[in-house]
């Protein structure tokens, strides 16, 4: 999912959400939790000119209870954090685009698949004309349309789409940078789930690699790629069995 915003800066509450920031990247989600909640209860109180901050707030709250499947709790802060970043930063702004395709994703994840594709064609609209078509988040709008295609079985269209997004977060980061690597991962995963284990290993692995190297264990994206590699490795083993039993039955 997209958690990136244009930085705010000298605004109430700055230092709570930077700590925050840095425990949710630590994999310490109770107390990224009770800091974002510190953030936003100062910016509200100052509220005059800060929205935007108020706005950032919320959405990093609501991104960090989105990773806990707390989608009850983060849909009404997603839509307030859209609507203050439309009233304060105009409508085409690219944090507006982060909050389309934040709110998108929930959606996605709570099986509202027309909404969350009206959302991510909005988002991905703005994100080219804010940061032109090649740019990583643009490439992370394309994948995460791509799983969406994938949730409702459009698999060579789910595909097309994990390539392009590769093709530009290589180019524009480098392979091994760790939005590649956790591309690398739902796309691994991807193959997997239509039945192509043995094409998904080396993504898997190689996006497991990567993500160890840039970041902290307990961080969400080495989690998903640890349990896409687990995965990977079992489908691959069953899909081995079944041929090795496949041939025997074969023997005259």
């Amino acid at each position: 999912m997209s958690g990136k915003s244009a930085r705010v800066i000298h605004h109430p509450g700055q230092r709570l959400f930077d700590r925050a920031t840095v425990a949710r990247e630590q994999g310490k989600l109770v107390e990224a939790e009770s800091l974002y909640r510190q953030s936003l209860a100062v910016r509200e109180r100052a509220s005059g000119h800060h929205e935007a901050a108020v706005a950032q707030s919320m959405n990093f709250l609501a991104n960090l209870l989105m990773e806990q499947n707390r989608h009850a709790e983060a849909e009404p802060l997603y839509r307030e954090s859209l609507t203050l970043r439309r009233k304060t930063l105009g409508p085409e702004h690219r944090d507006v685009a982060a909050s389309l395709s934040n709110l998108a994703n929930l959606l996605q994840n709570t099986g509202r698949y027309a909404g969350a594709g009206r959302l991510y064609r909005q988002s991905l609209q703005l994100r080219k004309k804010a940061y032109g078509p090649r740019h990583e988040n643009v490439a992370m709008c394309l994948s995460n349309i791509a799983i969406l295609m994938q949730n409702t079985g459009r698999d060579a269209e789910a595909e097309a789409h994990f390539m392009r997004a590769l093709g530009i977060l290589e180019k524009a980061l480098g392979p091994g940078h760790q939005l590649t690597a956790f591309t690398k991962a739902n796309y691994a995963d991807f193959l997997r789930l239509t039945g192509r284990a043995a094409e998904a290993q080396p993504f898997a692995k190689e996006a497991l690699k990567d993500l160890r190297k840039a970041l902290p264990a307990g961080h969400r994206y080495v989690k998903c790629a640890r349990e896409v590699r687990r995965n990977v490795l079992k489908a691959a083993r069953r899909t081995s069995r079944q041929s090795a039993i496949t041939k025997t039955k074969l023997i005259p």
